[in-house]
């Protein structure tokens, strides 16, 4: 796993010397910017290393969305906890806002279905907010850590004055890919020729090797499992499959 000088070594190095700075714009701050969008790069593929372990949400009293943590980019799977007795159906905007439009009530703080949104900007100019989940239908209890949820993480900005020992989150089998990565983004600073370099690196061998490791940490992911939508308290779905809940 590199580190943030390792990373800025090699911008420096891919150049012959330090990039070429945009009017106003400070040499730190520009290899910060290479190393970050190589970074975000990198985390544009669905990785496994970027699978995070489970994470609990929980229900506040009358608001109808849950924030999600700060590092989620990617959703795999959600799944309220055992004392609300649902499973939560992900469904398009468009249909959760049919299902809150037909005014159905619902005793309890069960959630039934749920959608990534994200708010707009409260002012113009202000930073995008940051992706939630809208649910349905809306908890009318608080309720402490009901839904768990494991997701893949987003790349995490690096700030230019961060330490040089600041350790890039990636495993060893991804260090030379992120590493091209970095000299390619230095590299375009200066000829513009970044597509062409991104599309060699990703014809090669490093992105081939690193994607078999990947896909080797775990092999066998069990049987297929069933797809039906269970999504009332009359279902239930222990570790395979689903099935009617005896209570």
């Amino acid at each position: 796993m590199p580190t943030f000088i390792e990373a800025k070594r090699h911008a420096i190095l891919a150049v012959g010397g330090y990039p070429s700075l945009a009017p106003g714009q400070t040499q730190s701050a520009r290899l910060a910017e290479i190393v970050n969008q190589a970074g975000q790069h990198l985390f544009s593929r669905p990785w496994r290393f970027r699978e995070r372990t489970t994470k609990f949400i929980s229900l506040v009293a009358d608001q109808s969305y849950v924030a999600l943590p700060s590092d989620c980019e990617e959703l795999l799977s959600i799944i309220s906890t055992q004392p609300l007795g649902y499973l939560i159906e992900m469904v398009t905007p468009d249909h959760l806002e049919q299902l809150r439009q037909l005014g159905l009530t619902m005793t309890g703080p069960g959630v039934t279905h749920a959608c990534f949104t994200r708010p707009p900007p409260t002012t113009a100019g202000d930073a995008l907010p940051a992706a939630r989940m809208d649910i349905y239908p809306t908890p009318t209890a608080a309720v402490a850590d009901a839904i768990a949820v494991r997701y893949r993480a987003a790349w995490e900005e690096i700030s230019s004055g961060a330490a040089d020992t600041y350790v890039i989150p990636i495993p060893k089998y991804a260090d030379a890919l992120f590493l091209s990565y970095v000299r390619a983004f230095a590299q375009a600073y200066e000829d513009e020729g970044l597509s062409m370099k991104i599309a060699e690196i990703e014809a090669g061998p490093l992105l081939a090797t690193s994607l078999t490791k990947d896909g080797l940490l775990q092999r066998d992911m069990g049987r297929i499992r069933p797809t039906r939508p269970a999504n009332s308290s009359n279902w239930t779905r222990p570790d395979y499959g689903y099935v009617q809940n005896p209570n």
